[in-house]
């Protein structure tokens, strides 16, 4: 099945259920399935009639919204390859992918507008922009309002193109260890197998999901988009990432479905617990018996007693409809599911890269273990490459989600995708006689946010290196409780240094003050993600290979010998 074939048999199917709701201030706007495949074909049609021939790229930037999911499922239909953008790039870096990706049109939320249309920055503009919205309101005269596009499908007699599993359908931009964004090809098959994959393992019954995570983000599109097409399943837009304003859309919803990080469900139960110890003494004592009585009679084998005795609670914070939480997108804590099934809410834990379209593994709903990221989908192959004495390796899979490769760098593909299709994950972990998977660490160097985010080292240190007196960097993730910082080593180029002070004896600290200047500067053109917020100076180049790459397995001893974090240091 492609991804238009699944559009047209769920609108068929499931036509007067609600398949997507944007909570507005006037009130709910819904669309009913019947509806969508409608929008979707007249904006496909009207992308036709535009004149772009089959394939061409098409971006879509802006915060999740009905118009996005519309334009997706549009440009799938019309021919074309979706090449999400992430709101959270800073211009340049939105400009730069879209014109790696070679875009031809571009569907633009009215806050990037002028960001895309800017000719000045030496960036090419997309043949056609269009406006993701429908305020038409203060739309520049060069972008093209939405409805004017869903107007050219209806005058248009062209037929929409015949669409194949192998066509690819989106290229997703990831950061690469080499410090250059790739772009994973993804095809109808790669994604619709992904999707029929995670229906048989999650066992929908036609819920209602909140859409919480950016629809960029390939998790969130998977998951929490396209798989609700495919199952008949209602998706409410949540209006902000504020905890507080997803438990408000949560009650107002009654979804029984969410897709999250875990920073977000952290904050959710920091929250809960925040409620509770503001509440009266007598409150907050039964609160505390009843989860001592939950927490004893797990361990005496009875399972599930929170939810019947927080059933009050959880209708109270706005939980109360969910049947479980999934997560996924960074690594996870298990007192996180822990807590939450204290309180009577089922956690499930997934795993997957961008490269699987993305998900791999899944917790099986009936038994779910917190520490593992589950068991293999359907049909995934896995195996653990040169495993050590413990059966620790690297783990790497096989199955039709996995993708196509790399956008225009073969050599990379080949780094991670072998000739008989096993993608190779760069996280080492084992597997259980259960078959359930540990992930013990990642074999490379991402640094992972606690909100999913990944950041490579390298795409950062490139960005400081270029600075002129800077010699070289090292950026790696100093662990805190609220994640992972990112922190840089740096060895300071003192030779231009000399030569922009030449009559000036400069001591360290006024050293560190230059290199401040220069790190800020480099912020100011990053993601606010991906800043560094402290770094430490040495003063002798970092040990190299013979083809004069770092050798980051030793950075560990250099970290200790410099006591990262605490100023200058000399050798």
């Amino acid at each position: 099945m492609t991804l238009p074939e699944m559009v047209r048999r769920s609108a068929c199917e499931f036509e007067r259920r609600p398949a997507l709701i944007a909570r507005e201030p006037q009130g709910n706007r819904v669309i009913t399935f019947g509806e969508l495949g409608s929008k979707v074909e007249l904006l496909a049609k009207g992308l036709v009639a535009c004149g772009l021939p089959k394939n061409r790229k098409y971006a879509i930037l802006g915060p999740n919204s009905p118009e996005w999911a519309v334009a997706y499922l549009a440009v799938t239909s019309a021919g074309g390859t979706c090449v999400p953008i992430d709101i959270l790039l800073s211009e340049n870096e939105m400009l730069h992918l879209m014109a790696d990706a070679k875009v031809d049109m571009a569907f633009v939320a009215p806050k990037f507008l002028d960001c895309i249309l800017d000719t000045t920055k030496g960036f090419p503009k997309p043949k056609q922009v269009i406006a993701l919205t429908l305020d038409t309101k203060d739309i520049p005269g060069d972008a093209m309002p939405f409805e004017e596009l869903v107007s050219k499908g209806q005058q248009s007699q062209k037929p929409l193109p015949h669409r194949i599993p192998e066509d690819t359908a989106a290229i997703i931009y990831t950061s690469g260890t080499t410090g250059s964004p790739k772009g994973v090809m993804l095809t109808h098959g790669n994604i619709v197998s992904d999707i029929t994959a995670c229906y048989q393992a999650i066992k929908f019954k036609q819920d209602h999901f909140l859409s919480v995570l950016p629809m960029h983000h390939m998790f969130e599109c998977t998951a929490g988009f396209l798989l609700s097409i495919y199952s008949g399943s209602t998706i409410t837009f949540a209006r902000s990432l504020k905890s507080r304003s997803i438990l408000e859309d949560l009650k107002a919803s009654r979804a029984t479905v969410m897709f999250g990080v875990p920073l977000l469900f952290r904050k959710m139960l920091d929250g809960i617990h925040s409620a509770i110890s503001r509440a009266p003494s007598t409150r907050q004592m039964i609160f505390h018996i009843l989860m001592n009585a939950v927490k004893t009679g797990e361990k005496l084998g009875i399972k599930n007693l929170g939810i019947h005795l927080f059933r009050s609670l959880r209708e109270q914070a706005g939980l109360g409809s969910l049947r479980f939480l999934v997560v996924g997108g960074a690594p996870l804590m298990p007192e996180i599911p822990r807590e939450f099934r204290w309180l009577g809410i089922k956690m499930l834990q997934g795993y997957g890269l961008t490269e699987a379209s993305p998900v791999l593994t899944f917790n099986p709903v009936d038994e779910p273990v917190d520490e593992s990221i589950g068991k293999p989908l359907s049909c995934v192959e896995v195996k653990v490459l040169e495993p050590d004495e413990t059966g620790v390796g690297e783990l790497a899979f096989k199955g039709p989600m996995i993708m196509k490769g790399y956008y225009k760098t073969p050599e990379a593909t080949l780094e991670v995708l072998d000739p008989d299709g096993w993608l190779k994950t760069g996280d080492l972990g084992y597997q259980d006689k259960k078959g359930y998977l540990y992930i013990c660490g990642r074999a490379k160097n991402i640094i992972v946010t606690p909100a999913g985010k990944n950041i490579y080292p390298e795409e950062i240190e490139a960005e400081i290196n270029q600075r002129p007196f800077i010699l070289e960097s090292i950026v790696y993730g100093y662990e805190k409780k609220s994640g992972e910082e990112i922190r840089a080593v740096i060895v300071p180029d003192y030779e231009v240094i000399g030569k922009h002070s030449p009559k000036k004896h400069l001591s360290d600290q006024d050293i560190h003050k230059l290199i401040a200047k220069e790190v800020k500067t480099v912020n100011q053109t990053l993601a606010a993600f991906k800043r560094v917020k402290s770094f430490t100076l040495t003063d002798e180049e970092f040990p190299k290979t013979s083809t004069r790459k770092i050798k980051r397995h030793l950075f560990g001893e250099l970290r200790a010998h410099l006591h990262v974090g605490e100023g200058i240091h000399k050798r």
